[in-house]
């Protein structure tokens, strides 16, 4: 009997497959679902987190609450809380967990970050629920979704897509507890939605608050491409949110997601765009270690600048004067690895990063360039340090580079 060698190799895919399955099917896991109820008159969400368990996979979820916002703690198994956390231990067979969180907060400027009116409220979806560390048996991972109840006529935009009724599910494989993160805006909303460069993007914010989501969404069609070139793993999908005042007049990234102030212009008088400088956070230059501020802050500024320019937004002669306007802003900075980047050490650093991506051009023959060393920092899941940007920027040209010895840095021989 003559057994093809197709026969074999097939027999050998689907014991594979079948093993991997079993594997699969080996992990411990609980769902989690949580719902958030959004309530103006209270200017809280009563949020609740439901477990369904069949044997006790999770054992318990230590919570790190925020004092001034989290409270009412309450639930089925048991609770213990002290000045800093609360343990969580539920039901073998699961149970709920139910808190409450203030929803307003301003920030020393006197703006708002979070917000919740009659008609609508914009907020960070991650502090909803405490940050958490899961106890339960080995290897044990969570499955879990997002709903929410809301005022009639509101809608919801989060990262995981728009509220319709249906729980949103969570997708983090980062995590092994996973819980909501990322921008949301409710309410009476006005929403642009449309696919670019195979990316889904999402402008959304109050109606009647001067929310430009016609220019935004411009801007992102224009000059994404452009970004992706550098930063080819940018999330699938991009929510930004914005309202007026009484919100603060910045911006944040989060998760597939950045909230802009709706008076920011989309590009600066510096030549600089707020909008860009966030979807570089967003990309995933983010993560950062002690005094390495100047690092991620300069690289988000840098790459506004580099993707108007290159996407022909900007011309080489405004590039080039919006360079020297950040050399004069910056002049008089000592330190980079301060303990807060703000504007002039950002100004700084963005002269910093043109002489660090003239120096890999040269040493590489202008085969490699600083694009590859900031694509490496925001595809790796390591902190970004000076001594991660140094190693990197070093190994692609396979020589030290005296660049990095010129910078002004107190830890440079620290690793920070």
């Amino acid at each position: 009997m003559k057994i093809s060698w197709m026969w074999i190799s097939g027999l050998l895919v689907a014991v594979l497959l079948a093993g991997a399955a079993r594997a699969a099917e080996a992990v411990p896991t609980f769902d989690i679902d949580y719902h958030a109820t959004l309530s103006p008159a209270d200017g809280e969400a009563q949020v609740s987190l439901r477990v369904r368990q069949t044997d006790g996979q999770l054992r318990e979820l230590r919570f790190r609450p925020d004092p001034d916002r989290h409270h009412g703690f309450a639930g089925d198994g048991e609770i213990e809380q002290d000045d800093e956390f609360v343990f969580w231990r539920p039901p073998a067979e699961g149970g709920e967990f139910t808190l409450r969180m203030v929803i307003d907060r301003q920030r020393g400027s006197g703006g708002y970050d979070a917000r919740i009116t009659d008609d609508w409220a914009l907020m960070r979806a991650d502090h909803l629920v405490p940050p958490a560390r899961m106890r339960g048996v080995p290897g044990v991972e969570s499955r879990a979704s997002l709903s929410f109840t809301a005022p009639e006529g509101w809608s919801i935009e989060t990262r995981y897509g728009a509220w319709d009724g249906e729980a949103l599910p969570l997708e983090d494989p980062t995590r092994r507890f996973v819980r909501p993160t990322g921008w949301m805006v409710a309410g009476a909303l006005g929403t642009r939605r449309e696919e670019v460069a195979g990316r889904e993007i999402v402008i959304s914010g109050p109606v009647g608050v001067g929310v430009r989501r016609m220019d935004a969404l411009a801007m992102v069609r224009w000059t994404l491409p452009t970004l992706l070139e550098i930063f080819p793993d940018f999330p699938d999908r991009l929510l930004v949110v914005s309202a007026g005042d009484p919100m603060w007049r910045g911006a944040l990234s989060g998760p597939s997601s950045l909230y802009m102030h709706a008076e920011r212009p989309l590009i600066n008088e510096r030549g600089t765009s707020t909008l860009l400088h966030e979807m570089v956070h967003v990309a995933g230059i983010v993560h950062t270690g002690r005094g390495a501020g100047w690092i991620v802050e300069g690289l988000a500024d840098y790459y506004s600048l580099e993707i108007l320019r290159r996407s022909g937004v900007l011309s080489e002669e405004r590039h080039a004067a919006s360079l020297e306007t950040h050399a004069r802003n910056g002049r008089s900075v000592r330190r980079l690895d301060v303990a807060s980047a703000g504007g002039a050490v950002t100004a700084r650093a963005v002269g910093e990063f043109v002489r660090i991506d003239a120096a890999i051009r040269e040493a590489s023959d202008g085969e490699h360039s600083l694009d590859d060393v900031a694509r490496t920092l925001a595809e790796s899941d390591e902190t970004i340090t000076y001594a991660r940007l140094r190693e990197i920027s070093e190994s692609l040209v396979g020589t030290p580079l005296a660049v990095f010895d010129e910078l002004p840095l107190a830890r440079r021989k620290t690793g920070h």
